[in-house]
This record gives structure tokens, sequence and C-alpha cells, in this order.
């Protein structure tokens, strides 16, 4: 028996339905087993999007550098506006003129928030209302006593915010972050991983493979892409297991999973058309 005395094309009505409805529902069912390892792996690395150090993590493990931590450290003025700084006795004490010029200070010195009120509490001044009206006198250069850190050009024009964050500018600090090791799937997880998949994967498989073997197309065709989807699901698999020990076959579980879901849809294509589009009969040989 030839496959091609089983062509799709020359099923009834009623069968035609049956196949159809059958692809309707593993081919759609493969696309929400994707969807399921997606969401179940794209977090393996710590980052939410899926990429390859997710398949790392999850089969071979992975090392993984923590962000490098920014320690922000107090500027120059807010060490001096602080109660015991030097500056403090020339400000008000506790009132909403050093509240608001110190959660300035405190808040990096934004200059969006130069002139900006009730920071850190409702009423505060900004921190350019208080800076004019405690600092500026002395610290202009202008002849001021503090010009050596002037905050305006004058001792009664505006605080420059370019002037004032030479003192305002809060010193960071970048701290490399710690390296963390993500183990892999432990081997009880992965065999279990493994049952699930592998003697359920190969079934829908092989019944695709072996309605496509009945369609019209050409032997070539059949041979070349008949096979495709069980070698890749046989390589996906196998890398599973490999990739603990040798982590190149990470690349091979991509690869064989962009092969199997290609190939596979190609399958799948090929026999509805064939089957509804395709010739019933066999064409009539040439004559000498």
């Amino acid at each position: 028996m030839s496959w091609d005395s089983l062509r799709l094309a020359r099923l009834s009505v009623a069968s035609k339905l049956l196949i159809t409805l059958f692809l309707l529902i593993v081919g759609p069912g493969y696309l929400f087993g994707t969807a399921n390892i997606y969401f179940k792996n794209k977090d393996a690395d710590g980052d939410p999007e899926m990429t390859l150090d997710d398949l790392k993590a999850t089969f071979y493990g992975l090392e993984v550098k923590a962000d490098d931590t920014r320690i922000v450290n107090p500027s120059p003025m807010l060490t001096q506006v602080l109660p015991g700084g030097d500056m403090r006795e020339y400000l008000e004490e506790d009132g909403p003129a050093t509240e608001g010029l110190i959660a300035w200070l405190k808040a990096e010195a934004k200059e969006e928030d130069f002139d900006t009120p009730g920071l850190g509490a409702e009423g505060n001044w900004s921190a350019k209302q208080a800076i004019a009206t405690y600092c500026v006198v002395c610290h202009n250069s202008d002849g001021g006593e503090g010009e050596e850190y002037p905050f305006a050009e004058t001792e009664d024009a505006e605080p420059d915010y370019d002037l004032v964050f030479v003192s305002a500018e809060p010193p960071v600090d970048i701290q490399e972050g710690e390296v963390r090791t993500i183990k892999p799937k432990s081997e009880r997880r992965l065999v279990h991983i493994t049952h699930a998949h592998i003697l359920a994967i190969p079934v829908f498989t092989l019944l695709v493979g072996a309605l496509f073997m009945m369609t019209g197309f050409g032997p070539t065709v059949k041979f070349l892409l008949g096979p495709l989807p069980m070698l890749a699901v046989l390589a996906d698999i196998g890398s599973w297991w490999l990739a603990r020990y040798s982590e190149p076959f990470i690349y091979v579980i991509a690869a064989a999973g962009a092969v199997f879901g290609l190939a596979y849809a190609l399958q799948i294509l090929g026999i509805l058309c064939s089957m509804w589009c395709g010739r019933r009969e066999d064409p009539a040989p040439s004559g000498d």
C-alpha cells in the first residue's frame, strides 16, 4: 500500500471535516502550549523579558549580576543646613523655609523642583525662595562674605540654579552588584517535565505527520518536511538533559523549538490545502 492510495482529497466530506476539526484543535493547542512555556520560564533569569538567558537558567544554570547599586550621599549644602551644620544658625529653626530646602536637597536637588513649594510637607517654601531669603545675602559674587560659593550675582539677584547646584549636588557612589547563581531545574523536576512531554508531543506529531504523508505533495517534499517535526522534538527534549552538562545545547533547544513550530505549521497548512483543494484522481498517463 502506498500513501498515494490514501490521498486526503479522496476522502468523504465527513472524513475531511473530522480531520479539519482535529487540526483546529491540535494547531492552537500547540500555540497554547508554547504560551504556557513562555509564561512559566520568562522570569527564570529574573528579567521579565523572554531571552536565551531564561533557557540557560532553566536547563544549565546562570550567574546573574545584580544591577549596580546607586548610593546618594548628602551634599555639602545638606550637611551644612541639617541640625549641627555650619549654616544652620543662619536659617530659621525648623520652619517651612528650612524644611523645604532640606526636602529639596534630600531629593537630589533637581532643577525642575528648585522653584517648587510644598516639598516634604504642605506649606514648605521652595528651595529657591529659602536661598533667596537667607543665603544670597552672603553667598553672592558681588563682595558677599561667602562669595567663594556664590548662589547669585548680587545680593538682590534671584538665586541661579547652576550656581547653587555646585554646593547642592549630591555625591553619588556606584557599587557593583552581587553575582547571584541560579541553579537549573532539579533532575527530579526535569524527569517529571520530560515524562509529561515525551508521551504527548510525539503522538500528535505522528498523527499530523501521517496525515501530511497522505497529501498530494511530491516525495521530495514529504521526505524533507515529513520527519522534521519529530526530529525537532527529539533534539529539543534530548537537549534538555544534555544542556545540564554542556551550555551550547541551550541553542539547540531554541533552534529545535523554532524548527518544530515552522514545520508543524507548514504540515497543517499543507494537509488542509491538499485535502480540500487537491486533486482526487491521478493525472492520466501521457501517450507515446
